[in-house]
């Protein structure tokens, strides 16, 4: 049966009604396309996600375990696509899709200097910060890493990421109601908290990859002092033959 109107909102209770149809599949499609090489830069699948729990809450067509395993699903499958893609294609393939976009170019230099640093962990640690999930899977196939620590380390991720995401998403529109009247009450108080945080969770992600960076170019250094320590490399500054004056 289709639930009535939700919100009041005629756009967004048209928008639930669409979602609770094919929630299923939405929510299947966003995690997908979030984990695939390249077209996860410009995917919200965790927005997707996110919405299909909140829909699971008030309409009975979806069933919030159903949105979460669904969603793990579509994770598993975009991630397997992307590491796919480098398997098959190496890295020329690589450069050659994301050559295209200088600005992805650089996500997947970053990408791909941590992933030398930390080696499988990386397939993990990537769910959880912005730019790297979709470039990660695809390295993992360009460097041939073993399919069944792959498989571990990205079914792991995906089930507390997608935990996360459907827990919030599912609370908050159990709670709708009761959250609306707060929000009656409190007035600009609210915008304020939401926007505070909102704000607080965007500079996480900032932190986060800050502090990716951040490793990156210590390890660099490190590689450099490395090789002026082993003889590698020459310090500028003249050739090593020239007299002294």
């Amino acid at each position: 049966m289709t639930p009535g109107p939700v919100t009041g909102i005629a756009w967004l209770d048209a928008f639930l009604g669409v979602m609770g149809a094919w929630g299923y599949l939405i929510a299947f499609m966003g995690a997908l396309l979030e984990n695939l090489f390249i077209a996860g830069s410009f995917m919200p699948g965790e927005t997707v996600v996110m919405a299909a729990a909140f829909v699971a809450s008030r309409d009975p067509r979806l069933m919030i375990v159903g949105v979460w395993v669904i969603s793990v699903l579509g994770t598993m499958a975009g991630s397997n696509l992307s590491y796919w893609i480098g398997y098959r294609g190496g890295r020329p393939l690589v450069d050659r899709i994301a050559g295209r976009w200088p600005r992805l170019m650089r996500g997947l230099s970053d990408a791909e200097e941590y992933f030398e640093i930390h080696g499988t962990k990386t397939v993990f640690i990537a769910r959880f910060t912005a730019g790297f999930k979709n470039f990660v899977p695809t390295l993992a196939g360009v460097s041939r890493m073993r399919l069944r620590a792959f498989e571990s380390y990205t079914l792991l991720s995906a089930v507390v990421y997608t935990t996360g995401l459907a827990v919030l998403g599912y609370y908050f529109g159990a709670n709708l109601d009761l959250v609306g009247a707060w929000l009656k009450r409190a007035g600009i108080w609210a915008l304020v908290v939401v926007a505070l945080l909102a704000a607080a969770y965007v500079a996480y992600r900032l932190w986060r990859k800050q502090g990716i960076e951040r490793q990156i170019v210590d390890h660099e250094v490190e590689e450099a002092e490395e090789l002026l320590l082993d003889g590698s490399i020459e310090p500028s500054g003249g050739d090593a033959g020239d007299e002294a004056v």
